[in-house]
């Protein structure tokens, strides 16, 4: 496979993985918002379509089943019609429900979500929370070894909702040790201890945080509240999911971490996200795969369900077409086009953009003190690049000395710079138009002079700054302080 990863995910197929945990019911009310209730200041939603989905642990038999391997369902549910429209849709998915228990003790629960135009206005749950009945431990005690008898893995997804206890999930990972087979935890709350034992456990920084009690600022302070975690609760690694900055594998032994930085460069919703890490990485395991490309392999998946609006899955065909595109994904080098959806999709955000502009033909101190200046006016910065065509027009066919794509590849390693746009024109008026950025920077040698694009830009209310240049220091400097070098010589 391509992206440096070697395993072949058909493997999935018919693996066979048992899920326990909290189940339940996504509903979204999608609708058109036209106008502000005059009883109150919300909007008014016309309700135009009614969907559900399962929920909840539900959301990771989704995922488990995208992917092709073959499921059992085990859960403490509501014995009411919410109830039996689940399992109806666990049925559907192929999944082996035997392990769901149905009773009058509980109500099955309901997230709904009232949404518009891909938004989310607002969310009511409708639910119980407490925890499962005595008698339910003991039934789950009676059935878990014929369940786990030909398993491979097990899920615990646990959303706080009262399944999952110390009692049941002893219960659980008690029995996968004795048959040998993995357990992989999404957690909820503070209290790991309930989880004693387990092979992986998968929370986000909140929950790391929650879990050993502080804030965790440095790249250290995450690996030793890993280790430390793993070593109280006997946990033999921790997957700490990390949004932006993708996720972190720290092995409780010896409390070495290694990262895997976010590959979506689109976020629509990060809705069930989690669902997918945990999906795939688990069976991952369960077919023997090594942890670097569990957890590459999450990464992607992940990278994938972001970019859809609601609790989504991954399906195997995006899941190989995306490892095909991983080079292109980490690359902050845009076309104009690719420049002009990114900074729409930014601006939805409310992410200030920032812009500038040059030939950036030998790059010196003078540039990096550019875009960190640059970089302070907005969230993102936007650099666009005269190819070698445009630079020769400007200033002759002695220049460029360094080729359009070794000049990408060096600014493309600068962490200020958050996306690099190639122009053919021999300005960047076009490219400027297509952005549409708020800020355009220039140096002050600029200042009183017109400024492509600056006339476009403070059209819709951007601005144009001009920033300090640093003495001495220019390209053409540099290349006749080496032709005077030489020439002493």
């Amino acid at each position: 496979m391509n992206g440096n990863i070697e395993f072949d995910i058909s493997k999935f197929r018919g693996k066979k993985v048992a899920v326990f945990g909290d189940f339940m019911i996504d509903e979204y009310l999608d609708g058109k918002v036209s106008r502000i209730s005059p009883e109150a200041p919300v909007p008014v939603v016309h309700i135009r379509s009614n969907t559900r989905r399962l929920g909840g642990a539900g959301n990771v038999v989704r995922n488990l089943s995208a992917l092709g391997a073959d499921v059992a369902a085990i859960s403490f549910i509501g014995n009411d019609a919410d109830g039996n429209w689940l399992i109806e849709r666990l049925k559907n998915y192929g999944t082996d429900i035997s392990g769901i228990v149905q009773s009058n003790d509980t109500i099955t629960s309901i997230k709904t979500r009232v949404t518009s135009q891909n938004q989310q206005l607002l969310r009511y749950d409708r639910e119980i929370v407490k925890n499962v009945p005595e008698s339910y431990v003991e039934e789950l005690t009676q059935m878990i070894d014929g369940i786990l008898s030909d398993k491979s893995a097990v899920i615990i997804s646990d959303y706080g909702k009262g399944v999952v206890t110390c009692g049941t999930a002893n219960v659980i990972i008690s029995a996968a040790a004795k048959a040998g087979i993995p357990v992989v935890v999404d957690p909820k709350g503070n209290d790991y201890g309930k989880y004693r034992g387990a092979t992986v456990c998968t929370p986000n920084m909140n929950e790391l945080q929650g879990a050993v009690g502080r804030s965790l600022t440095t790249e250290e302070e995450i690996a030793l509240a890993g280790k430390e975690l793993c070593a109280d609760c006997n946990i033999e690694y921790i997957l700490a999911t990390r949004s932006e900055n993708g996720m972190s594998l720290i092995n409780g032994k010896s409390g070495e971490k290694k990262d895997y930085p976010a590959l979506a460069k689109e976020v629509t919703d990060v809705t069930g996200a989690g669902d997918t890490v945990i999906s795939v990485f688990t069976l991952c395991l369960a077919c023997g795969a090594s942890h670097d490309d569990c957890c590459r392999l999450s990464n992607i998946a992940a990278s994938i369900v972001v970019s859809k609006f609601g609790a989504a899955v991954a399906s195997p065909e995006e899941i190989n077409k995306t490892i095909a595109d991983i080079p292109n994904m980490l690359s902050k080098v845009y076309t104009v086009y690719e420049a002009k959806q990114r900074a729409s999709f930014l601006r939805q955000q409310g992410k200030r953009i920032v812009f500038t502009n040059g030939c950036f033909d030998i790059v010196h101190a003078g540039h990096i003190s550019s875009f960190l200046q640059a970089k302070k006016f907005g969230d993102v910065l936007f650099v666009g690049v005269n190819s070698d065509d445009s630079i020769r027009r400007i200033k002759g066919d002695s220049r460029p000395i360094v080729a359009q794509e070794n000049r990408l590849a060096l600014l493309e390693s600068l962490s200020c710079i958050d996306y690099l746009v190639m122009f053919e024109d021999d300005t960047p008026e076009e490219l400027i138009r297509a952005i549409k950025p708020d800020v355009l920077v220039k140096g002050k040698d600029w200042e009183g002079k017109e400024v492509a694009g600056g006339e476009f830009v403070r059209s819709y209310g951007g601005e144009v700054r001009f920033i300090e240049l640093e003495q001495g220091l220019s390209t053409t400097n540099i290349i006749d302080r080496i032709l005077e070098i030489n020439k002493e010589k």
